[in-house]
């Protein structure tokens, strides 16, 4: 009867052995600029060469797909080509008058390595939003962390104002809020995370002018995720139903990890 129960036990061990050796693992992985497909060029201003083509839709580095668009406009004779999502670039100077320039001046890697900048300018019609900042993943993914960092061109106009910004006072704040998003690109709702990059309220003067960490656990697993930006320094051209940004919206992306069960 003791040899019987001791071979059960026995068993019963390598069963639950079994059984947890075959649960899904989950795999970290990190945004690494050094695997897009293809491979990136920049340009001498250390912009990503395809910032501007009008046939690209997409920056891809597996298991990220950056949402990226370039278009035409006429005005006064003159084509420009202006573009909307996420590129890459290499700058290491915090000039100001480059919109992609973070003012870390490098990436997380270190100088001249790549780092992700998002120029939000969500946009709508009829009631219909369209996102420009969305990152999907390659499969459901649970989000670990971001690394954000304002762009020189945000902080100059927080911290000093220029033609088109009203230098922050007191109540100001420049918010980024990232969301989740279902297999379908639908935003899954009351899953988001807030992140400050400049908060004038209750006496604080914070500006973000280097890589903060943002915790991004909260979202959940999910399929990818989008960004939101909203400034107190605004603009309205009918009256006031419709506020436009002063503050450049953009912003820097470093560092993207999350987790995926394999």
């Amino acid at each position: 009867m003791k040899k019987t129960l001791y071979f059960v036990a026995i068993a019963s061990m390598m069963l639950l052995a079994s059984c947890g050796s075959n649960k899904p693992k989950e795999v970290t992985y990190t945004l690494d600029l050094g695997k897009a497909t293809p491979a990136l060029t920049f340009d001498q201003l250390g912009l990503w060469n395809g910032t501007y083509d009008l046939e690209t839709k997409s920056l891809i580095c597996p298991p990220f797909s950056f949402q990226h668009s370039a278009s035409e406009s006429e005005y006064m004779g003159m084509t420009y080509v202006f573009y909307s999502g996420f590129t890459a670039c290499t700058n290491t100077t915090a000039d100001a008058t480059g919109y992609e320039n973070v003012a870390a001046k490098k990436a997380l890697a270190g100088e001249g390595k790549p780092y992700m900048v998002g120029y939000w300018a969500d946009t709508e019609y009829d009631g219909v939003t369209y996102r420009t900042t969305d990152i999907k993943f390659d499969t459901i993914a649970a989000p670990k962390y971001v690394y954000l960092c304002n762009t020189a061109a945000a902080v100059k106009a927080i911290k000093e104002g220029d033609d088109y910004s009203t230098a922050f006072t007191e109540g100001d704040y420049f918010l980024i809020t990232i969301m989740a998003l279902d297999a379908d690109g639908k935003i899954l709702d009351g899953q988001k995370v807030d992140y400050y990059l400049a908060d004038f309220r209750d006496g604080k003067t914070f500006v973000n002018e280097d890589w903060e960490k943002v915790d991004l656990t909260a979202l959940g697993e999910c399929n990818g995720i989008t960004f939101k930006m909203v400034t107190t320094d605004v603009v309205s051209y009918d009256g006031g139903t419709t506020y436009y940004a002063n503050t450049p919206t953009y912003f820097g992306l470093d560092g993207l990890t999350i987790g995926i069960k394999e």
